[in-house]
């Protein structure tokens, strides 16, 4: 899973396989690709349908179908690019325009993915191919020929009730949206020309490495969030709030944290370049270092750090070794060099930049303070001025005063490594305090943190083998929660997986909470869920979760979309879609008795009108 690296050891190992099985081609070979991309092959790869799925069905359609009929289209486009690279020695990258395929180039606007949704129309392969890797530019033509960049509109999935805490729909008269907000993780803003990257790790097996689409993050963030903002133009009502459930940058520096305050504040000039300043295509606007002018988003904005937020590559907690490895010039582990063509990653010297200094956790509080300037807010985006860190990064807000408090729990390893951890002192001095104090005052609870359950360990680092002495099991965690019957609802990233679990509780009375996770705006399907609270009269509280495409309007936010499916069609990203149970859902749940009064009370002033089964129906 591109999501996940390894390190230490591992690492070296993995840097000297990828060095033997992928050298870079020389031009013969590059001449070669290129006249073997102008023929049109299939693929006999294939995925075998899930359980339930008609393999017949016209979501995955045949190569030759789709592609050999475009074949003299895929041509051309190979032949523009080797006309382009030759008109010009200052010209770095293929023009935008010429790696897309001939026809329509922007998927009409649906409301959400209840009406429609994205589908690839080739099949994917069975086993990826080591020495193809889809950020090189001669494996990227042969998936193009592949068909692997394409998409199309799908049919809707409609949402799916799922009943596993308790409760029923049965005998509803009146219904209130209690709150209507959107939940996103994992956008993993990259300076992918820093000198602490492991992009030569980048393979099947270790991956997230070398994202191939990574370039063109900024873009898709602006277009997710021009996105919703048209969604709110369509309907009466605008969303409540914003929760970010971590790993907004990817390597826990201070230039990809501010460039993320910037894209989402709606800063204009936005330049997301380092070290030297480049323009692999000559001109304003057509390539992924470019400033450029982002759209905002268009609610007031949450954010909960994740392990690549706090941690080098979302590995290695900064120290005074690492720090001077990120603002110096030696790129040991492979990162991007835009002065020659394609970016390829290179290792030894690059341009020194300090703006990519590592920041801990007290640093990024003070920089959502100080360098948050415009945009919807909140300021601190939910911190609160003093932050005690002690026990992490850890605060409560308030959503609906009264109803509705978040919790904002900071997972990620104290020690080190990918996963999570939760130490004894934070549960006893925070956690169940604020679990104690929100059931005393009658509200519904929610949890927001980057890692789920099962991400979370008591290993020291990435690997251990040693334990830390005063972290906690994943067990003792949910025993702790599921004692808590008002805490309903856990908001989680990490996997990048789109997933909903019901985790369950010791007895009716403690039926349990919801564990959602919404996918990654990072990897493919590149998407956010939509939630709704709803109080039903019957008791019940449905708590609906659509997922939500990003609409395109320039070559660059579809350039994302076509390389990121790529990587996932070749194999070199894994599945993170979910079932049909885990996409858009309806997610029943019995109303804590200590919160019955608070939600009554909020059901009088409510709206009436449930956005999930409205606006984001296209009604």
């Amino acid at each position: 899973m591109r999501g996940r690296l390894l390190s230490g050891a591992l690492i070296s190992l993995v840097l000297v396989r990828c060095s033997a099985e992928m050298p870079t081609p020389d031009p013969d070979v590059r001449d070669a690709a290129r006249e073997s991309a102008a023929q049109p092959e299939t693929s006999t790869d294939v995925v075998e349908p899930e359980a339930g799925e008609d393999a017949s069905a016209p979501d995955v359609v045949s190569i030759d179908a789709q592609v050999a009929s475009d074949a003299s289209a895929v041509s051309d486009v190979t032949t523009s690019d080797v006309r382009y690279r030759d008109e010009s020695a200052r010209l770095l990258l293929p023009r935008c325009e010429t790696t897309e395929p001939a026809g329509p180039v922007d998927l009409p606007t649906v409301a959400s993915t209840l009406v429609n949704t994205i589908v690839p129309i080739a099949t994917r392969v069975s086993v990826a191919n080591p020495l193809k890797n889809p950020s090189h530019e001669d494996s990227e033509l042969e998936y193009r020929m592949r068909g692997m960049d394409r998409y199309r509109q799908g049919p809707g999935e409609a949402h799916v009730t799922r009943r596993d805490l308790g409760g029923s729909t049965a005998a509803v008269r009146t219904r209130a949206s209690l709150s209507y907000f959107v939940q996103v993780s994992d956008f993993q803003l990259t300076d992918d020309e820093s000198p602490t990257r492991l992009a030569a790790t980048d393979n099947p097996l270790i991956g997230a490495g070398n994202r191939p689409q990574e370039a063109y993050i900024p873009r898709v963030m602006s277009a997710l969030n021009r996105s919703l903002a048209e969604l709110e133009r369509r309907s009466a009502r605008s969303f409540d709030f914003g929760v970010f459930a971590g790993d907004c940058a990817d390597s826990g520096q201070l230039n990809e944290l501010q460039w993320f305050i910037d894209i989402m504040d709606g800063v204009r000039g936005v330049h997301t370049d380092s070290g030297a300043d480049d323009d692999p295509v000559p001109g304003p606007n057509n390539d992924p270092k470019d400033p450029f002018d982002p759209s905002p988003f268009p609610a007031p904005w949450l954010y909960v750090p994740g392990n690549h937020d706090v941690m080098i590559t979302g590995l290695s907690v900064p120290n005074m070794t690492n720090m001077a490895t990120a603002t110096g010039t030696n790129a040991s582990g492979g990162t991007r060099d835009y002065s020659q063509w394609y970016a390829p990653v290179v290792r030894g010297t690059v341009v020194r930049d300090p703006q990519r200094r590592p920041i801990e956790r007290t640093e990024i509080i003070r920089q959502l303070y100080t360098h948050s300037s415009v945009g919807e807010g909140p300021v601190g985006h939910g911190f609160p001025p003093m932050t005690d860190v002690r026990f992490g990064a850890n605060y409560v807000r308030d959503l609906i005063p009264g109803t509705l408090r978040m919790l904002a729990f900071d997972t990620s390893d104290p020690t080190g490594g990918s996963k999570g951890m939760v130490l004894r002192q934070t549960i006893d001095n925070w956690l169940r305090p604020e679990l104690e104090r929100g059931t005393r005052e009658g509200v519904l609870m929610m949890i927001v943190s980057h890692h789920p359950l099962d991400s979370i360990d008591r290993l020291r680092g990435e690997l251990g083998p040693l334990s830390e002495s005063d972290a906690v099991s994943a067990s003792d965690v949910q025993n702790v929660i599921t004692n808590y019957p008002n805490m309903i609802l856990w908001l989680v990233g990490h996997q990048h997986d789109v997933r909903v679990r019901a985790i369950r509780g010791p007895d009716t009375a403690r039926p349990g909470f919801w564990e959602v996770q919404s996918g990654s705006i990072a990897d493919w399907p590149g998407q956010a869920r939509i939630m709704e609270f709803v109080a039903n009269d019957n008791g019940t509280l449905s708590l609906y979760g659509t997922l939500f495409d990003y609409s395109t309007q320039d070559c660059m936010e579809r350039r994302f979309r076509r390389l990121a499916l790529m990587d996932f069609m070749s194999g070199w990203d894994g599945e993170h879609r979910g079932t049909p149970m885990d996409r858009n859902v309806e997610l029943i749940v019995p109303i804590p008795t200590a919160a019955r009064t608070a939600v009554m009370r909020a059901m009088t002033s409510a709206p009436a009108r449930i956005e999930s089964l409205t606006t984001l129906r296209g009604m």
